[in-house]
C-alpha cells in the first residue's frame, strides 16, 4: 500500500490554519496542526482585504515624506528671508497686515510700483501660498483625480480669460465678500 501525505492550509485575512495527514489506504492520522496569526491593525485589514498591499513602512515613509517637505518649507522660507533681509525688503510691519490687506498689496504690485519692502512681503507671501507639483503621471489617476484635474484646468483658464492673477482674483473675491474661500481654490503651477 502506497503511504500519501496532504498539507492542508486554511489562509484567512490574519491567520493561516495548517494540517499534515498522513493517508494509508482507509486509515488517516494527524500528523501535525496549528495556525499562524498575522498581527495586523484594522486599517492593515481593510487594506488586506481589499487586495492592497501593505507594508509596515508605510505610515512612517508617509511621516517622514512630510517632515521632509515642512523641513524644506522651512528652508526656503529661511533663505528667502536672508535674501530679502540682505537687499532691505523686509519690514516687520508689513507681516502684521490682514489677509484682505496682503491680497490688496499683490493686486496693487500689478497694477503699479510698489516698494521694495512691499514688493519683499509679496514675494514672502508666495513662497507661504506655493503649492506644490505631483509627480504622478496622467496614467496613475483615477476618475476622482481626473475630475479634480479638471476642475483646477477650469478654474486655471477662467484666470486666463479674465486677464488677473491669482492675487488680483482672491482681493476681488474678498472684497465682494468677507467670506470667501481661498483654500479650496487650487490653480497649476
Amino acid at each position: 500500500m502506497e503511504t500519501k501525505k496532504i498539507l492542508g492550509l486554511d489562509l484567512g485575512v490574519t491567520s493561516i490554519g495548517w494540517a499534515i495527514i498522513e493517508e494509508e489506504g482507509s486509515k488517516k492520522r494527524i500528523l501535525g496542526m496549528g495556525s499562524r496569526i498575522v498581527p495586523l491593525g484594522t486599517d492593515e485589514k481593510t487594506e488586506f482585504s481589499t487586495g492592497n498591499k501593505i507594508s509596515k513602512n508605510q505610515s512612517r515613509t508617509a511621516k517622514r515624506t512630510q517632515r521632509k517637505g515642512y523641513d524644506r518649507y522651512q528652508q526656503r522660507r529661511a533663505n528667502l528671508t536672508k535674501v530679502l533681509l540682505a537687499n532691505n525688503m523686509f519690514d516687520e510691519q508689513l507681516f502684521k497686515l490682514a489677509a484682505l490687506e496682503l491680497w490688496s498689496l499683490r493686486s496693487k504690485a500689478v497694477q503699479e510700483r510698489i516698494s521694495l519692502t512691499e514688493l519683499g512681503r509679496v514675494l514672502y507671501h508666495l513662497n507661504q501660498k506655493r503649492g506644490y507639483k505631483s509627480s504622478r503621471t496622467d496614467a496613475n489617476l483615477d476618475k476622482k483625480d481626473t475630475e479634480y484635474v479638471a476642475t483646477v484646468k477650469g478654474r486655471h483658464q477662467e484666470l486666463k480669460d479674465s486677464g488677473l492673477t491669482i492675487g488680483q482674483k482672491f482681493y476681488q473675491g474678498l472684497l465682494s465678500n468677507e467670506y470667501y474661500r481661498i483654500k479650496e481654490q487650487v490653480f497649476p503651477r
